[in-house]
């Protein structure tokens, strides 16, 4: 089995990564991006790595050196990062879709599965531009040919980043304090660690390849034999 990941420098695809490496089930994880991931020699699994540098418009050029089984996606920024909501598209929508195809391209004579970190309340009708973005996504990777599509929609996410975003450290800060309000109908808005994003992408790609049902209660519209979508709500119970 062999593994391709994009954001891995991200608060999500840092712990994501790790685990891919530290999985004997993976024989090489692919690591696809501008920059290097930063891993300790010591880590587990490192030999495994290989990185391929790349600009994100440029994705569609690259050969990667081994057939792709699993392609994970943890892409993600925010208009103040990107500048402008046309930069903000190119990483959150364009780079993400071609991520896809790239692992298309390369897929195993099985196919390829891909997992990826969209977010809470994304749909493509949505008023909220953000929210609208990653709708469009999820609705344009369901008409790839990928042999199976896994939606993990975080809310509002908890931990240490390597780049600052101000105004969501103070949500951080906030929603940690109110913790305990996330109950009942509130539940779905319950903040997540990226670490638990990332332990729930590796407990679902290993339950994929056991075979063993998912146990999933998404009412998505996308959700469907080949499409999975995995909330919030559910990330939190299903990973302790």
């Amino acid at each position: 089995m062999n593994a391709a990941i994009i954001g891995a420098t991200g608060l999500i695809g840092h712990y994501l990564l790790l685990n891919l490496l530290a999985d004997t089930q993976y024989q090489t994880v692919v690591a696809v991006g501008r920059r290097a991931p930063e891993l300790a020699a010591e880590t587990a699994g490192i030999e495994k790595l290989i990185f391929v540098e790349t600009q994100l418009n440029q994705l569609t050029e690259l050969n990667l050196p081994v057939s792709i089984d699993h392609a994970f996606c943890c892409l993600g920024t925010t208009i103040k990062q990107a500048g402008s909501q046309e930069n903000f598209i190119k990483v959150d929508h364009t780079a993400v879709i071609d991520f896809a195809k790239l692992a298309i391209e390369h897929q195993s004579q099985t196919g390829v599965k891909l997992f990826v970190v969209t977010a809470l309340d994304a749909n493509e009708k949505s008023t909220v531009f953000y929210n609208r973005v990653k709708g469009q996504v999820q609705k344009d990777l369901s008409l790839l040919p990928l042999s199976k599509l896994y939606i993990f929609q975080p809310s509002l996410l908890l931990g240490e980043r390597v780049s600052q975003r101000t105004l969501e450290d103070i949500g951080q800060k906030l929603f940690t304090l109110l913790s305990g309000v996330f109950v009942g109908p509130l539940a779905k808005y319950k903040p997540i660690t990226g670490k638990l994003v990332a332990d729930n992408m590796l407990a679902i790609a290993v339950k994929d390849l056991s075979g063993s049902g998912l146990g999933t209660d998404s009412d998505s519209q996308l959700d469907n034999l080949t499409i999975r979508v995995i909330d919030n709500k559910q990330m939190h119970r299903l990973v302790k």
